[in-house]
């Protein structure tokens, strides 16, 4: 054991100059760094590194580039900040630049200056603004941009040696915004407060991430909810070939401001919004998935019985470089009716949807066809509900409802079709029978604008004449009509059921007052425009014939 501890000793003291040369080389060594870091940067000419840097990054854009200041850092990472940067816009899509940023942050990758290359690590844009504008001829800003880097080779960005080509940025933005211009016009859609990063995971695919939130520059629109863009992009000869494989969503947006932030106004409606949509395939033809979730669907006026739930699916094939989705269809699956083995379903076909043209059905979609299959009577009320405190809140009757309407812009046909309800439960004005009561079946037609009731026969079969009701909807209002013989009765049990009735039709018939059991003659006209109060007026009996006596 003694022997072993001085052979240990022996080895420390050959050992310990070795160590000691070695930190004063250390030291010696961060000393130059750190002298060269101190002595450098005023021997470097600041506004030849300047035009420099414009200049390669005008030729890696594609667009002339301006700069009006740059400030050099050595430390803790090399790299330098660009003041007031300006990338100009072709002057096919105006004169507003494309890019603007106040303050630009790039890094350096240090090994990089040992080769006597400037090779970029990241680029920052802090607050920048971004034009994205989409000409007349349908071509939008940013595709020559995207064509132009997709021809100039690069490195993945997180590759950790050097190679032959330089490796590609980490690229971000921080707090910025974008604005969108259609044509001449600019739109008042933007995106604020958004954060954007663009890396190279893989040399021909590009990763991309987007979130901000969505505002108007004409309204106050308070918070309309998170909107994201992740994905990736591959190379390609064509925009109209680069693949993409994007999910975008738009997340926790109040109804009613999400509607001001579309339209420009509160359209009156409360929930809670959420979108989800994946895009994939060949920028002129991808696939589209959407999925839209409404919770607590209501109006904003009142509080319904039942809120609803609304869970929209959506597809069709993008047709991204032309703004246009062929072969869209939506479905919107309903509860099982009572006896049912399905659920049913509301669904909208089109041929085409222009998406520039939402704002208008004639403009905007091509051959549309609206169709609803086993939709259960239940279901139809709850909607009814959320237009109407009058609507019953007692259970509905069991039935169903099917049919469908086309729209056509061409010679204002507008739209066209038909839809059927079938009610199977006794209705309540009618006696308690042992035998099963007889379906009562109600048809309505579109034509045009307007929605009309084919004349429905409330009573029995067996007892004629009964009472008959018909009416009309359109975009002014409606109007219905309540005539035929019951007795009191059964018309109040008719008004009390049919709630757009029962405001005032029983004051306009004072023949109720005294009828006792005895059947009584009705003919009453109730009609009122939308979001103003209901009138009711009984028909006047036509005068009786005056008997003349012989002379």
């Amino acid at each position: 054991m003694m022997e072993s501890y001085e052979d240990n000793s022996e080895t420390v003291k050959r050992t310990g100059p070795s160590r000691v040369r070695a930190r004063l080389l250390w030291t010696a060594g961060i000393i130059a760094v750190l002298l060269l870091l101190l002595l450098t940067p005023p021997l470097i000419n600041v506004s030849r590194l300047r035009r420099r840097i414009a200049a390669s990054m005008s030729a890696s854009l594609g667009r002339p580039v301006h700069l009006d200041g740059l400030t050099l850092q050595l430390l803790p990472i090399p790299g330098f900040t660009l003041q007031n940067l300006v990338v100009s816009e072709d002057p096919a899509f105006g004169n507003e630049p494309v890019i603007r940023a106040n303050t630009v942050e790039i890094t350096l990758r240090p090994s990089s200056l040992w080769r006597r290359q400037v090779e970029l690590s990241s680029i920052r844009f802090v607050e920048p603004s971004l034009n994205l504008v989409r000409n007349a001829q349908g071509q939008w800003n940013l595709q020559g941009l995207l064509m132009h880097a997709a021809q100039v080779s690069s490195a993945p960005t997180e590759q950790s040696k050097a190679g032959p080509t330089p490796r590609f940025p980490y690229i971000e933005a921080t707090n910025g915004r974008v604005n969108v211009k259609l044509a001449d016009e600019k739109q008042p859609f933007s995106l604020v407060e958004a954060d954007f990063a663009l890396w190279l995971p893989s040399e021909d695919h590009w990763r991309v991430r987007l979130e901000g939130r969505p505002a108007r520059t004409d309204r106050n629109v308070s918070n309309a909810g998170t909107m994201r863009l992740e994905g990736s992009l591959q190379r390609a000869a064509a925009v109209g070939d680069v693949p993409v494989d994007l999910r975008a969503s738009w997340h926790d947006a109040p109804l009613g401001e999400a509607s001001k932030l579309l339209t420009g106004a509160d359209a009156g409606w409360r929930g809670t919004l959420n979108v989800d949509a994946t895009l994939t395939g060949p920028m002129s033809g991808a696939k589209l998935a959407t999925g839209l979730h409404i919770n607590d669907l209501r109006r904003a006026d009142f509080v319904p019985v039942r809120l609803l739930d609304m869970n929209v699916e959506c597809n069709g094939d993008v047709d991204a470089t032309n703004a246009v989705v062929h072969d869209p269809s939506c479905t919107l699956p309903t509860p099982v009716p009572e006896g049912g083995k399905a659920a049913g379903r509301v669904v909208a076909i089109a041929d085409s949807v222009q998406i520039e043209g939402l704002n208008s059905v004639e403009h905007g979609v091509s051959g549309l066809r609206l169709g609803m299959t086993d939709v259960a009577d239940s279901y139809v009320l709850d909607w009814a509900r959320l237009f109407s405190q009058r609507v019953p809140a007692k259970d509905a009757p069991r039935g169903t409802v099917a049919g469908s309407v086309t729209y056509s812009a061409a010679a204002g046909e507008g739209w066209q079709g038909e839809f059927h309800a079938s009610v199977q439960d006794r209705r309540p004005w009618e006696p308690v029978a042992a035998e099963a009561p007889e379906p009562l079946t109600i048809s309505v037609s579109a034509s045009q604008a307007t929605l009309t009731l084919a004349p429905l026969n409330l009573m029995p079969a067996a007892k004629a004449p009964g009472l008959e009701v018909v009416g009309s909807a359109s975009l002014q209002g409606y109007t219905l009509r309540l005539a035929g013989t019951g007795t009191a009765a059964e018309v109040r049990s008719v008004l009390g059921t049919l709630p757009p009735l029962g405001d005032g039709a029983e004051a306009a018939l004072p023949v109720l007052k005294d009828a006792g059991d005895k059947p009584v003659k009705v003919d009453v006209t109730c009609a009122r425009s939308w979001g103003a109060v209901q009138s009711c007026v009984a028909a006047a009996e036509s005068p009786k014939p005056v008997k003349r006596g012989r002379r």
